[in-house]
């Protein structure tokens, strides 16, 4: 076996298979249900419309031969003849079509005749049973009776000396129908096949789905380290709409997540610190993949090791941070600090933490013009000089370039990617697009992952191994990062307090600037 053919095979991953399959099914399902239910559909409708009962009336003869006495020839007796029976089954058919037979029912019913009739003979007895069959069981009755009248002598007409005696024949007609209306089955015949046939193309184009599930499939689409596994969480519904937030300040939130924020914490630390860094990017390729999450968490940690930290709603569009992380007071954030439309900038502080926010409650459609300007400078430069950290949530790089621009003011960036999420054409176009920009781009976070998938699991390779390794030099050592550490939850109000009125006597000098210009 060569090389290429192995490594396909130890690549192969049969929890990523499943993991993609369920989340296509997840998709497409429906769209598999349908065209079932559109088949079931005319089916039943095909199945209803062509479908007449049949209603049935029989009578029962038994079949007597006769013979002439060899020792006097005017004596003459009758018995069973099974030989007859059959003999009459067998002419039934040319009898019964005959144009004497035809004409006799015909006379015999004062109506064209609407029906059919059978027969047949018991094995190994001389009886001969006779059934009519119609749409109406009326006719069935009525061709019956007529039949009764006319056969016996018809068949005479053939059979000679042949004597037919009727054991039983019907007394009413029919109530119910031979057969019955079997739509819901054909429904079922053809409704069934056609959705296993939806789900069989559905795991096919699964198959064909090109997403990434772990840090070794990062590092050959983008050649960026993976930082971090965050695992996929689902909270369960409470009462209390706060402990459904999911951050790691809630205690009902797992702990391999906060776990995993925590590795991603010191890894983050470490990068910045050696290249004395303050300001963080934090983007993706697509909405939904979860950078919102990890920025507000990362954000927390740092903070709940005492550095100053400020999380920075950098998404013009949706301002979003404020509800993520349960802050409720009206404020305006940077599409009003920047356009000098705000009357009621500050910033602000967050429950349980020493953690500044700068977020508001407006969005603007075009952002482009307020973010390329000297006054976001302005504003980042003053927090840089009062804060350890500064971490920009920004807007899905992969599509829209307010990422890029925000990023040019920022020392990094990290790029989050969900597991199972953007496709590979789209990670990798949008990392290339933020490359072409100089961005100084630290590494992944694979988010959103599910156990299984990601080769190595949470914590073998890529989690446990960065906790002890980094976390006595840059967590618990007090004066790694030589500023003042939060010793009260006062001390980041009186920080937000005193640096909101810097902000804005900062802004407000640009402002009559720009009027005298």
């Amino acid at each position: 076996m060569d090389d290429k053919k192995a490594s396909g095979i130890l690549d192969f991953n049969f929890a990523v298979v499943l993991h993609n399959f369920y989340n296509a099914a997840k998709r497409l399902v429906w769209f598999a249900l349908a065209l079932a239910i559109g088949a079931g559909a005319f089916a039943y409708y095909r199945s209803s419309r062509s479908y007449t009962p049949v209603y049935s009336s029989s009578v029962v003869f038994s079949v007597h031969a006769s013979y002439a006495s060899t020792t006097d020839i005017i004596a003459r007796s009758s018995w069973l003849d099974s030989n007859a029976a059959q003999m009459l089954s067998e002419t039934f058919p040319y009898i019964i079509r005959s144009e004497n037979t035809m004409m006799l029912l015909q006379l015999e019913l004062g109506r064209p005749i609407s029906g059919n009739i059978t027969a047949v003979a018991t094995a190994d007895a001389a009886l001969f049973t006779m059934t009519a069959t119609s749409a109406d069981p009326q006719d069935a009755f009525d061709l019956m009776r007529a039949a009764i009248t006319v056969y016996p002598q018809a068949a005479s007409n053939v059979l000679g000396d042949t004597q037919i005696f009727i054991i039983n024949e019907p007394q009413s007609p029919p109530t119910s129908p031979d057969n019955y209306n079997d739509a819901f089955g054909a429904a079922m015949k053809l409704a069934v096949p056609v959705f296993l046939l939806g789900i069989v193309a559905i795991f096919l184009l699964s198959l064909t789905r090109k997403t990434v599930h772990s840090a070794e499939d990062l590092r050959k689409l983008v050649s960026l380290k993976c930082l971090a596994y965050v695992p996929s969480v689902k909270m369960k519904k409470h009462s209390n709409q706060s402990n459904l937030s999911l951050t790691i300040t809630n205690p009902r939130v797992m702990s391999t997540f906060n776990e995993s924020i925590r590795n991603l914490r010191i890894k983050v630390q470490k990068i910045l610190w050696d290249k004395d860094q303050q300001i963080l990017l934090v983007t993706s390729t697509l909405p939904h993949e979860g950078k919102t999450t990890v920025a507000t968490n990362l954000a927390l940690s740092l903070a709940q090791e005492g550095k100053k930290v400020i999380l920075i709603d950098g998404d013009l569009r949706k301002q979003s941070l404020k509800d993520t992380i349960g802050v409720s007071e009206p404020s305006d954030g940077l599409p009003d600090l920047l356009s000098g439309t705000g009357d009621n900038f500050r910033l602000l502080t967050v429950p349980n933490s020493t953690l500044l926010l700068l977020s508001g409650d407006k969005t603007v459609d075009q952002p482009q013009a307020l973010i390329d300007t000297p006054r976001m400078k302005q504003v980042l430069d003053i927090l840089r000089r009062r804060m350890d950290y500064i971490i920009i949530d920004s807007p899905p790089a992969g599509i829209l370039s307010d990422a890029a621009t925000l990023a040019k003011y920022a020392d990094a960036t990290l790029y989050i990617v969900r597991q199972d999420m953007a496709s590979t054409l789209q990670i990798s176009t949008s990392i290339e697009t933020l490359s072409t920009n100089d961005i100084n781009l630290i590494g992944c976070v694979l988010n959103v992952t599910q156990a299984g998938t990601t080769r190595y699991g949470y914590g073998s390779k890529y989690s446990a191994g960065y906790g002890y390794s980094y976390g006595y030099k840059y967590s618990n050592n007090s004066y790694g990062y030589g500023r003042k550490r939060y010793s009260r939850y006062d001390d980041a109000s009186d920080t937000a307090e005193e640096l909101t009125q810097q902000i804005n006597e900062a802004t407000a000098g640009e402002n009559e600037t720009e009027q005298s210009d």
